[in-house]
């Protein structure tokens, strides 16, 4: 199992976030591989679009997706925002070659309960120093 990476959270993170907060980070995290997602946290029809590739539908393309990732070097959570149905979390990543990315998780529940997602959508871009 690959070494999990080193998370830190910005000024903007609550250092006690609420429930649905809390949810929503440790979904993102282990969209970045850097955690667990059980399978039924997942609608049976969630769909999962991550920049230009193909969208994954369904559970089981999603968590075989899930299993394949190899996590950051190190994970800066920079805002955990939800209302309702929805949940974002974005901040910034170091990959194991050092890149710099941003990224967003955007996480659609089928209800405001937050027991299921029907869909992720998942973005990312590296970063230039400069």
């Amino acid at each position: 199992m690959p070494d999990m990476p080193e998370i830190q959270r910005g000024h903007d993170v609550p250092p006690a976030p609420d429930a649905a907060e809390t949810r929503a980070e440790a979904l993102a995290l282990a969209l970045m591989g850097a955690g667990a997602m059980a399978q039924e946290m997942l609608s049976p029809d969630a769909t999962w679009q991550c920049g230009d590739a193909p969208v994954m539908v369904g559970r089981g393309a999603i968590l075989a997706a899930l299993g394949a990732l190899r996590p950051p070097r190190k994970i800066y959570i920079e805002q955990v925002v939800t209302q309702g149905k929805a949940g974002t979390v974005s901040g910034r990543l170091v990959t194991d070659t050092g890149g710099a990315r941003l990224f967003c998780h955007v996480i659609r529940y089928t209800s405001a309960a937050a027991q299921q997602i029907a869909q992720i959508v998942s973005f990312d871009h590296g970063v230039k120093a400069g």
